[in-house]
């Protein structure tokens, strides 16, 4: 049985052997790459890679989500930060947020421009 263990920019891949309880490390996957690693690769049969991939599925869906609950929620981000930003940010807070708002207005002119939308 393999074991997917969450780190932050990897997956370590690992083999639980029920009958033992032992754990062996089959290594580590880049999550901005979800590939298996030609080391790996040997290493696992034709089901654990398939099991592999499914997991691979499994992490772009969460992101994907997770992508679109943040732009659901971009509203009303936006109308809580503007709030603070009058009523009690610091002035360091303040050009935070205000970088961030104008950076975000540059991509988006620069891709109306770009698309012609």
């Amino acid at each position: 049985m393999l074991l997917f263990i969450d780190e932050p920019r990897n997956l370590k891949l690992v083999r639980q052997i029920p009958e033992t309880g032992s754990r062996e490390p089959l290594g580590k996957i880049k999550k901005q790459f979800l590939a298996i690693p030609e080391d790996v690769l040997p290493n696992l049969s034709t089901e654990e890679v398939a099991e592999v991939e499914a997991a691979f599925e499994l992490v772009a869906q969460g992101e994907a989500a997770r992508v679109k609950l943040l732009v659901a929620n971009f509203p009303a981000t936006i109308r809580e930060a503007l709030s603070y930003y009058k009523d009690g940010a610091s002035a360091v807070e303040q050009r935070w947020i205000l970088g961030a708002l104008l950076e975000g207005l540059r991509v988006v002119r620069r891709h109306e421009r770009e698309t012609g939308v």
